[in-house]
C-alpha cells in the first residue's frame, strides 16, 4: 500500500512539474514582427487567435484519443497495402518520436497562450514571403470580419485570367464552390469539437489559401493544378510562426488541404513526415482514394543510385489492391514516413459530375524545419501522357536525408 502511494504521489508531482515546465515555456518567433493594431484590429486577431487555439486543441486531442487496437493514441494507416497480408498497416501515431515532440509543442502553445500569441501574425500583407496568400470566394470572403478586414485576392479571380482551359476550368471549379465543399465535413467522430468551417468561420475563411501547383509544370496533372488548394495556420509560413520554445526548435507545421474530385495527385514523396486526417464526408465509398507505401516496398522496383533510389511504380493491374478509401469515420488518419511514395485519387470518371464535391483534410509535418521540404512529384514512363492516373507508369528517384 505504502508503495503504491508512494508511486502516486510521485506520479502526481511528475505531473506538477510538466505542468510548470509547459507554463515556463520560453518561445522565440520565427520573423514575426510586433505592430501597434487598432481596437477594431484587435478584434479581429483576437478572432483569428481563439480559432486557431481551438483548431490546436483539438488537433492534439484527436492525436492522444485511443481508436484502433491503441491504448493511449490515435491509430494511424502507416501502409496501404502489404503484400503479405493483402491489407493496410497501421500504428499508434503519438508513439513515433517526431509526432510526439510535436504534440509537446503544441501543448506549449495551449498553456501558455499569451505568449505564444506573440509570434502570431494575420498575414495582412497577404504573402508568406514566398508566394500570395489567396481567399477562395468572396462567398468565403463573407463568412467572416476577419477576412473582410484582411482583404486577401481572390482565388477565382486569379483563375478566371489562367490561359491554360483545362487548368482554368479546375480552378474556378474548387473555389468557387469552396464553401459548399468544405460545408460537406464532420469533425465530431475524433476531434471531440467542430473543427470545420461551421464551427471555426473565421479561420478557415482568414487563414492564407494557396493553389500550390497552379504555375508548376511539375505537378502534370492539369486536374490537379487547378483543383488543389492548400493553408498554413502554425509553421514557418503560416500564421503561428514559432521558431524555438525552450531551446527546442517547432518543426510543427499545422493546416489544411482542399483537393477537387475528380482530381489525380500523381504519386510524389519528401522528406519531411506528414500527417492527414480526413474530414469530408465521401458520397460515395471509393470516392476518396489513397495510395501510401515505402519507397522500398517489394511492389516496387528499385535501383540504387549515387544520391538515392530509382523507384519504378507500374500500377496496372494492381493499383485497386494498392489503393484504400478515406473518410472521416474509418481510414481518417494517415502518417507518412520520410520518402514514402502516395499519391491522393479524389474519385473517378464514373462520378465525374459530383456537385460540390471534394477532399478536405486537416495537414501537417512534423519536421518542417529540417532537411529539404519540396514535394517531389513522380514522372511518367511514357512521356506523351497527358494524365498521371493510378495505373500510370511513373519514375519517382528518392534521396538520402540527413540524419
Amino acid at each position: 500500500m505504502y508503495k503504491f502511494v508512494r508511486i502516486l504521489t510521485l506520479g502526481i508531482l511528475l505531473s506538477m512539474l510538466a505542468g510548470k515546465a509547459a507554463f515556463a515555456a520560453e518561445f522565440v518567433c520565427l520573423d514575426v514582427t510586433e505592430k501597434k493594431w487598432t481596437k477594431e484590429e484587435q478584434r479581429n486577431i483576437d478572432l483569428f487567435w481563439n480559432d486557431t487555439l481551438t483548431y490546436l486543441e483539438a488537433y492534439v486531442k484527436a492525436l492522444e484519443t485511443p481508436t484502433g487496437l491503441c491504448l493511449d493514441s490515435a491509430e494511424a494507416v502507416v501502409s496501404s497495402y502489404n503484400s503479405e497480408t493483402g491489407k493496410p498497416e497501421k500504428e499508434c501515431i503519438t508513439k513515433k518520436r517526431d509526432v510526439e515532440l510535436m504534440i509537446k509543442h503544441v501543448k506549449a502553445v495551449l498553456a501558455n497562450p499569451e505568449k505564444a500569441k506573440r509570434c502570431f501574425d494575420p498575414q495582412l500583407s497577404n504573402s508568406n514571403g514566398w508566394t500570395k496568400l489567396y481567399t477562395p470566394s468572396r462567398e468565403l470572403q463573407n463568412y467572416s470580419p476577419v477576412s473582410k478586414w484582411l482583404n486577401r485576392p481572390i482565388a477565382v479571380d486569379y483563375f478566371e485570367k489562367v490561359k491554360d482551359p483545362e487548368i482554368k476550368k479546375a480552378g474556378i471549379k474548387l473555389n468557387k464552390n469552396f464553401v459548399a465543399i468544405a460545408a460537406k465535413t464532420d469533425s465530431s467522430d475524433h476531434f471531440g469539437r467542430d473543427i470545420t468551417i461551421k464551427g471555426l468561420p473565421h479561420l478557415w475563411s482568414s487563414v492564407g489559401w494557396i493553389p500550390f501547383y497552379a504555375e508548376s509544370k511539375k505537378a502534370w496533372n492539369k486536374d490537379i493544378r487547378g483543383g488543389y488548394l492548400y493553408a498554413e495556420v502554425m509553421g514557418p509560413w503560416g500564421n503561428l510562426r514559432i521558431d524555438t520554445i525552450d531551446g527546442e526548435t517547432v518543426g510543427a507545421e499545422i493546416g489544411m488541404t482542399a483537393q477537387l474530385n475528380n482530381s489525380s495527385y500523381p504519386v510524389h514523396f519528401h522528406h519531411p513526415q506528414e500527417i492527414y486526417m480526413t474530414l469530408t464526408t465521401p458520397a460515395h465509398p471509393r470516392q476518396n482514394q489513397f495510395m501510401l507505401m515505402d519507397w522500398d516496398s517489394d511492389q516496387f522496383e528499385a535501383a540504387r543510385t549515387e544520391d538515392g533510389f530509382d523507384v519504378e511504380v507500374k500500377g496496372e493491374g494492381k493499383w485497386k489492391d494498392w489503393y484504400m478509401s478515406a473518410d472521416q469515420k474509418d481510414n481518417w488518419l494517415i502518417y507518412l514516413e520520410r520518402n514514402a511514395l502516395h499519391a491522393f485519387y479524389a474519385g473517378d470518371e464514373k462520378n465525374a459530375d459530383l456537385e460540390n464535391s471534394g477532399w478536405v483534410s486537416v495537414w501537417a509535418r512534423t519536421t518542417a524545419r529540417d532537411n529539404n521540404q519540396t514535394t517531389q512529384i513522380s514522372v511518367p514512363a511514357d512521356k506523351n501522357t497527358k494524365r498521371i492516373l493510378p495505373d500510370t507508369h511513373v519514375h519517382a528517384h528518392t534521396k538520402r536525408w540527413k540524419p
